[in-house]
């Protein structure tokens, strides 16, 4: 079987460029979150193949597998890596969305706080919320979520805290402070909307608003508008790329409409 040089090249590179993300995303946010760990089992395998075809190219030994197997391996590959890219592709697009001013009410779906103070994905969304709130001084806000381990408040209290710091009127703020996931951010919420909402932004990062529009639209049928809270570009690529896990798992347990 003959090997291209230049294509088994690129799975090096591609393979170190892995491993630099995984170590650039634990120094800059943190190493425990989800899924990081993906990056170097990819990296890993990338330069394994790297080094098995460089080898067998040098020596013009066969690979330690039968032409049947890699075969079978790429087709394999190729399918997984084209649905990935589409599943990306359909995602990304909730990067995009824009909301109408004017809307009865948002919800701000909460984030990670370290101790009493949030995130860089939730002081993200909190100035998305903040803007939006500003902006249009008729509309009413429900920030949404629970405390969970290594929070000190709860990710509504922390939103509320510092959206009032921003100049936001506490009398317009609803708090839900049980939630621990999108879903029962949305389901937890919804009943607090004011009598008479018709028009609902949900506000979350740009690699999660997809996913949590689909699963407002599997909950009620009110209009829902996504308000994106721009995510770094370093940050991007991984979570985009959990993304797709977590639309593949929202999938599974119906609680996503599209």
């Amino acid at each position: 079987m003959k090997h291209n040089r230049f294509v088994n090249f690129l799975f090096l590179v591609f393979g170190v460029l892995c491993l630099l993300y995984y170590v650039g995303m634990g120094l800059a946010v943190r190493f425990g979150q989800s899924l990081l760990w993906l990056w170097p089992a990819v990296g890993v395998i990338c330069i394994i193949r790297y080094a098995l075809v460089r080898r067998s190219i040098k020596t013009g030994e066969p690979l330690p597998f039968s032409g049947k197997t890699v075969k079978a391996i790429r087709i394999v590959t190729v399918f997984c890596v084209g649905v990935f890219l589409i599943g990306e592709a359909v995602i990304c697009t909730g990067a995009f969305q824009t909301a109408p001013d004017g809307l009865d009410c948002i919800i701000v779906l909460g984030a990670k706080v370290n101790g009493t103070k949030p995130s860089g994905a939730l002081s993200q969304r909190i100035w998305a919320a903040s803007s939006y709130m500003l902006r249009n001084p008729d509309t009413v806000c429900i920030v949404s979520g629970g405390m969970g381990d290594g929070e000190d408040i709860s990710e509504a209290e922390c939103m509320r805290r510092y959206m009032t710091a921003q100049g936001v009127d506490g009398s317009r703020i609803i708090m839900e402070d049980r939630a621990t996931d999108t879903h029962t951010n949305l389901v937890y919420s919804l009943p607090l909307l004011p009598a008479g909402t018709d028009a609902v932004g949900i506000v979350t990062n740009d690699f999660h608003l997809f996913r949590a529009l689909a699963a407002a639209r599997k909950l009620s049928d009110l209009d829902f508008y996504g308000i994106s809270a721009k995510s770094t570009p370093y940050g991007f690529v991984h979570y985009a790329m959990r993304e797709f896990f977590a639309v593949g798992e929202g999938l599974m347990k119906g609680e996503l409409k599209f």
